[in-house]
């Protein structure tokens, strides 16, 4: 149960002012106050503007391997979701502090590797103010549900696991609902189906005809090396039965939901355009 204190600290964000507005200028409900604000976050902030409970760090370089001095290695700046607001809240009342930091960890990784860089142990332990020991045994819990936790130590020597996000979408095309989903992985139902969302715009990508990664990023909004992550997962998936009639389904679904393009008319652009609503209009 949340304590008073907690309870005035969320009121004091920029999103519990939003979250103020909509339901008393408006009166929306709150959780539809939720939705609305989750969507605006998404769609209306833009790349290299830090949001609220986002931090910018300087990394190693993914491309540098080791046997170098580390002053001597490439250098990135990335921008890293430390705070998620409302997600990261829903996921501490249902599953305790400890899975709310292992899930920002599979978080900050992943969000540094699609920015080409590569976050270290001890950068994860000195951001999330926590020993290495303790990250040490989170990353260890978390591959034992075959998770991947790419760090700098383990960059060149990457096991069977995969990345969350390939994981969430996996489980969703084996069938699995969003309850099942969440009790596996302990990110909320907004997330997973952020997540879906993303996977279905590279599905949708690749079925009229753009098939470049970068092309693809370029329409999607999402960052090369995660669309590239989506084409492997699409092109193992359509080997599996199961997997290959829920990929089907989807793109019913995105057709029935008025996105239908003609494939002989489809060009980047065109194509672009349909996305626009999901991802806050052409960029």
């Amino acid at each position: 149960m949340k304590s008073k204190i907690e309870d005035r600290n969320e009121h004091k964000t920029s999103e519990g002012e939003f979250s103020y507005e909509l339901q008393n200028l408006y009166e929306l409900s709150p959780k539809m106050s939720e939705s609305i604000i989750e969507t605006a976050k998404r769609c209306l902030v833009r790349y290299n503007i830090l949001k609220e409970g986002q931090l910018e760090v300087s990394v190693i370089s993914l491309e540098e391997r080791s046997g170098k001095y580390i002053e001597k290695m490439e250098k990135r700046r990335v921008i890293l979701t430390l705070d998620n607001g409302s997600e990261d809240k829903g996921t501490r009342e249902e599953f305790g502090r400890i899975k709310l930091r292992q899930l920002r960890i599979e978080r900050i990784t992943e969000e540094a590797i699609e920015q080409q860089g590569i976050l270290s142990q001890e950068d994860l332990g000195r951001i999330l103010g926590c020993t290495v020991r303790t990250i040490q045994r989170d990353i260890c819990e978390i591959k034992g549900r075959g998770i991947e936790i790419i760090t700098r130590g383990v960059l060149h020597n990457i096991g069977r696991g995969q990345t969350h996000k390939i994981k969430i979408i996996g489980l969703y095309l084996e069938g699995k609902t969003f309850s099942e989903i969440k009790l596996k992985t302990h990110h909320s139902t907004g997330a997973i189906k952020r997540y879906i969302q993303d996977f279905q715009k590279v599905l949708m990508s690749i079925h009229h005809g753009i098939k470049e990664g970068s092309s693809i990023s370029n329409v999607t909004g999402l960052s090369v090396t995660l669309v590239k992550q989506y084409i492997n997962l699409i092109e193992h998936s359509s080997r599996e039965a199961q997997k290959k009639s829920m990929m089907k389904d989807m793109i019913r679904q995105w057709n029935r939901a008025g996105t239908k393009i003609k494939k002989k008319e489809v060009t980047s652009t065109d194509y672009m355009r349909s996305l626009a609503p999901m991802i806050g209009g052409m960029r």
